[in-house]
């Protein structure tokens, strides 16, 4: 169920699709990286081409938002809701807290940690995919952080709190906001108005992207 709410989200433009590559499919990285850890051999072998298709998808990504954060006609606030809508949906694709499936994935060997090879303390083996998430979302923040020094001018991107609009997991229909604000239910619906794109928002995408330069020239 996850995985269809997931990727039954549509993507419009091509702003839509940079968010998309950079965040869900550096989910389907820290999957692979999971995978490369198993027991099972041609598993694990498996997954370096995987691995490297998958960066292709991640480069065009962060590629695309730098780019258009450089160009500078997207306004600061509408590329922020492209970034909300499409992290808070790749958070959701690590799956439940304190997970079975996950605990027994990890004692039977079919998967590690996404940096099994380099951890330093054993396995919390009820908190996986927690483990999972919060790396990915560490990961994230720099990568906007990157962003951030690339946008001319004083207004830059923020990471969205880690429990915004989540549907798996701890936090799943709790009204938290993106700066972590736990909401009632209507102050939340006018929150998520704010927020996330709304049809105003797709419009005026598709209007800058009718100028030559809504996107940067990409770096030689």
């Amino acid at each position: 169920t996850r995985l269809l709410n997931a990727f039954n989200n549509p993507v419009k433009h091509w702003l839509d699709l940079y968010a998309y590559q950079n965040y869900m499919d550096r989910d389907g990285k820290f999957q692979l990286q999971m995978l490369s850890h198993s027991g099972f051999a041609p598993l694990s072998r498996s997954m370096g081409p995987m691995l490297r298709e998958e960066s292709f998808h991640l480069g065009a990504g962060v590629t695309g938002l730098k780019r258009v954060a450089r160009a500078n006609v997207v306004p600061v606030r509408i590329q922020q809701k492209y970034h909300n809508k499409w992290l808070s949906g790749s958070l959701d694709l690590f799956g439940n807290d304190h997970s079975s499936s996950a605990t027994w994935s990890y004692i039977w060997g079919i998967k590690g940690r996404p940096a099994e090879d380099t951890e330093e303390t054993p396995a919390d083996r009820e908190r996986l995919n927690e483990h999972a998430r919060t790396a990915y979302y560490r990961e994230v923040s720099k990568i906007i952080g990157q962003i951030n020094a690339i946008i001319p001018g004083e207004e830059k991107l923020y990471v969205p709190d880690i429990r915004f609009n989540r549907h798996i997991g701890e936090y799943a229909g709790k009204p938290y906001s993106v700066d972590g604000r736990l909401l009632d239910s209507d102050q939340y619906e006018e929150h998520l108005r704010d927020v996330l794109p709304t049809e105003e928002d797709e419009n005026l995408v598709m209007e800058f992207m009718k100028r030559s330069d809504w996107v940067a020239p990409k770096a030689a």
